[in-house]
């Protein structure tokens, strides 16, 4: 059985995460998709030189020059041309579901249809749904990513399940019901747990001696 805490508590303990990333929706969708498997920093520096190279507007990362697209695209890693072309279907989407103006359109819709729309992007599942919408201010939908999820089990708010996506389902239904439906709240835990599962709560080597946590952390008696 998960273990009683107060999320609450513990997260003030922590240090809160960096503020990365955009908060409009159609920016975070590219955000997430500007490059594969980069550190945070690679991000930043990646995404900005398409801000600033070609802007964040459909209309204009459809109609760009391809082999534009594809030098800053093969700076982010792996499959630069594969990335070119989910920029250009991220702008596409946009602009034939939403009339390029993806915030406008999310708020317009009741959520189970803004997320459905969301989840037609590329690589952009329940877990990105529900990011973007928390961050762009349309809804406080409890989010975490992978690191988030793995700092919940070890803290004893949740037991690991045999396969990801239920786990994920637990952690956040777990995040909702410490936290409530708070925008600053579920915000700054999703960065908070985000980063303490980068540094500290590592998933395979996990620092727990430098943690502040340690000695009243769940990891002990959670399997994991």
């Amino acid at each position: 059985m998960p273990v009683e805490r107060d999320l609450g508590a513990i997260l003030e303990r922590l240090p809160d995460g960096a503020d990365l990333g955009p908060r409009d929706p159609f920016a975070q969708v590219m955000w997430e998709n500007v490059g594969y498997l980069i550190d945070d920093a690679r991000r930043t520096a990646l995404f900005r030189e398409l801000q600033d190279r070609v802007g964040l507007d459909p209309l204009a990362i459809r109609e760009a020059d391809r082999s534009l697209l594809f030098d800053i695209a093969r700076r982010g890693g792996m499959q630069p041309d594969r990335r070119v072309g989910r920029w250009r279907d991220i702008a596409e989407i946009t602009l034939a579901k939403a009339g390029g103006d993806l915030d406008g359109t999310l708020r317009e819709r009741p959520l189970a249809k803004a997320r459905t729309l969301l989840k037609l992007y590329p690589t952009i599942a329940d877990p990105g749904a529900d990011k973007i919408l928390l961050f762009a201010g349309i809804a406080p939908r409890p989010a975490l990513e992978s690191n988030g999820v793995r700092a919940m089990v070890r803290m004893g708010f949740v037991v690991e399940q045999k396969d990801y996506p239920r786990t994920w389902k637990l952690a956040v239904e777990a995040l909702e019901k410490q936290l409530g439906l708070d925008f600053n709240a579920l915000t700054r835990a999703y960065r908070t747990l985000r980063a303490h599962g980068q540094t500290l709560c590592k998933r395979s080597t996990a620092l727990c001696t430098a943690c502040p946590l340690d000695e009243t952390c769940a990891h002990a008696v959670v399997s994991f």
